[in-house]
């Protein structure tokens, strides 16, 4: 009731490395969470702590302990219905390293913090049929510290991220600098069914100066970020369409767009997802679809397949079996990849999978 403690050890083992450097043990990890003086009446108080202890490639060592004290405040409204909360995110870092590429055996510490200043403005209109919800949103950001070079990581941004603090998923750094994030959420919503609902959702991230050490690929590491815009369309309880796009700020090419389809009846749920990248995003263009029969409550059967329309070859086919209840995931999975790190010899495996929740998991692979 007091805190949260999640810890472990794990061992892997790469079979396509030599001998000596096939193992990496993680030996220990934690991730620890405990919130403070809940009783008051203006902020949240929230202590996370992350930490792991590896050894791979025979002798390089890394050992890293990430300590969060994340204050957000509660909701505060001014007179006409701004919503407005006062944030402050405080990263401490300690690592070092044995014979590892990013430490040395020198104990590292570092601290890093932002604050945070977010705006709404919520607003919603209802007649007959429908419910309407505008909402406006800025966040602006402030860390005058320091952040690590991630600038070649891969990292995509999108609606559903875009607020957030950690954005870019990088667990050891606090992005620097001072920007700006701008945001409008659409919703229309039929009264009598809730499952009948159409999106949008907008935003963008204005940065003072160039950020050299965010990910290329995320666009926000301009002072102009791109525009990156959601539409989701639920027709009914069975049909639904979601459309993504990151558009750049010139306003002139779609780097990103994704268009998914979702129908489900009964037992059968049948998800088509096009994705396309272009410019710094990348260089994609696949179509994937996973379709999955739930026999009853336990038993599943999925089947999932990738088409590469870049190379017009398909990747993969997946058939998977699942039987699922409250501490056991037992599985069979049979994979055939056609297509795999520029290796055009197509594979077939076949896995059996069996996970004790919440204790272990074990997979013994057949190849053939």
């Amino acid at each position: 009731e007091k805190f949260a403690l999640t810890a472990g050890f794990s061992a892997y083992e790469d079979l396509s490395k030599q001998n000596s450097d096939r193992y990496q043990y993680v030996l220990p990890y934690f991730d620890f969470y405990k919130s403070f003086f809940d009783n008051n009446n203006f902020a949240s108080f929230d202590f996370i702590s992350q930490g792991d202890n590896i050894l791979k490639d025979t002798n390089s060592l890394r050992s890293r302990m990430i300590n969060n004290l994340n204050i957000q405040s509660y909701d505060y409204y001014s007179k006409i219905g701004i919503k407005n909360n006062f944030n402050y995110y405080l990263k401490n870092t300690i690592s070092s390293g044995k014979k590892n590429t990013e430490y040395d055996s020198s104990p590292h510490l570092k601290f890093m913090n932002i604050f945070e200043l977010v705006s709404s403005y919520p607003l919603i209109s209802v007649n007959e049929n429908f419910v309407n919800y505008l909402n406006p949103k800025v966040s602006l950001r402030i860390n005058p510290s320091d952040m690590k070079g991630y600038k070649d990581e891969n990292r995509r941004i999108n609606n559903d991220n875009i607020f957030n603090i950690n954005r870019l998923g990088l667990i050891d750094t606090l992005e620097s600098g001072e920007n700006l994030t701008l945001g409008l959420e659409y919703k229309k919503e039929k009264i009598n069914d809730i499952n009948k609902y159409f999106e949008l959702k907008i935003g963008t991230v204005l940065r003072k100066e160039l950020n050299e050490n965010i990910p290329i690929n995320s666009t926000i590491d301009k002072k102009n970020s791109n525009y990156f815009g959601k539409v989701v369309n639920n027709l009914n309880n069975n049909i639904s369409i979601n459309y993504e796009f990151s558009l750049n700020h010139n306003l002139d090419e779609i780097q990103y767009n994704s268009l998914g389809t979702s129908i489900s009846k009964n037992n059968f749920i049948t998800t088509f997802n096009y994705i396309e990248e272009n410019g710094v995003i990348g260089s994609t263009n696949i179509l994937e679809n996973v379709t999955t029969f739930n026999f009853d409550e336990q038993n599943f059967i999925t089947f999932r397949t990738r088409n590469n329309r870049e190379i017009d070859l398909t990747e993969y086919y997946d058939l998977i079996y699942e039987y699922k209840n409250d501490c056991l995931v037992a599985g069979l999975k049979y994979n055939k990849t056609y297509y795999k790190d520029r290796d055009l010899e197509p594979t077939e495996d076949f896995m059996f999978s069996i996970k004790l929740i919440p204790l272990t998991a074990v997979e013994q692979k057949f190849v053939n």
